[in-house]
């Protein structure tokens, strides 16, 4: 599938932290994801079904649904943009809801990721103290892409259950880094921000540390230029790549 290349116009604080959050869909009935080709020949995307349904007087607003097994409503334009363009490159069928919870951005068993704009401009805006408009942009892709590239890489299935949470964390990472190179975001001076999602600032999951996660994300984006396969290189091989100097036009 043609990659477009996208200009990274200023978007505003919107949402969300990053971790790959299981559950138990309550709903989900049954519709094909088209299948498309996709760059670096990526793990085929499962097909999801996402049922949803309405919850009229629920104590919140009436739109809201139970999708993917959480209470949500549609998201704003400005993220299903960056989602659909993301969804663009991999021919992949991912759906974005705004969280009712105020939890960090998710993925989950499903094809869904879910984002909360008061706990992503929490995590933006005091966790990473991020006010620069040319970063919060492409930090908003970067955040997207890596909660895409859960589902695209099959986390929630039974062929993934032995994989180590870290390892998923730092390949999703490394899925970020390549989508925005094909995408046309420039990622330049993200990684200061990217750094302060390591393990050693926070709890939960295995992540990965700062220095691993940083280098993930520039592993996926060489391997774009350099039109490599997205998951052509174990994630956790991070650490051994060479990376391109800081200074680089658009590199991370």
């Amino acid at each position: 599938m043609a990659i477009v290349t996208v200009a990274a116009n200023s978007f505003a604080l919107a949402d969300d932290d990053w971790e790959a959050v299981p559950s138990n869909p309550a709903a989900e009935s049954s519709a094909p994801a088209p299948a498309q080709e996709s760059p670096g020949n990526p793990p085929a995307l499962p097909t999801h079904h996402h049922a949803s349904r309405t919850v009229p007087g629920a104590g919140g607003p009436s739109n809201v649904m139970i999708v993917c097994g959480e209470k949500a409503v549609a998201p704003s334009q400005k993220i299903q943009s960056i989602v659909s363009q993301i969804n663009g490159a991999w021919g992949s069928d991912v759906r974005v809801y705004q969280s009712i919870a105020p939890e960090g951005p998710h993925a989950v068993p499903g094809g869904c990721i879910f984002y909360n704009p008061s706990a992503l401009a929490m995590l933006l805006g005091l966790r990473l103290d991020l006010t620069d408009p040319d970063i919060m942009t492409p930090m908003l892709y970067a955040i997207f892409a890596h909660e895409v590239g859960h589902e695209v890489h099959e986390d929630f299935s039974a062929s993934r259950t032995a994989v180590p949470s870290e390892i998923k964390e730092l390949e999703a990472d490394r899925f970020s880094g390549y989508t925005m190179q094909k995408l046309g975001v420039p990622a330049t001076g993200l990684s200061p921000y990217w750094s302060m999602t390591g393990d050693e600032f926070g709890s939960g999951p295995k992540h990965g540390s700062s220095a691993q996660r940083v280098a993930a994300f520039k592993e996926g984006w060489h391997e774009a230029e350099w039109n490599r396969a997205e998951n052509s290189t174990p994630a956790i091989s991070a650490m051994q790549e060479s990376v391109a100097p800081e200074d680089s036009t658009a590199a991370p």
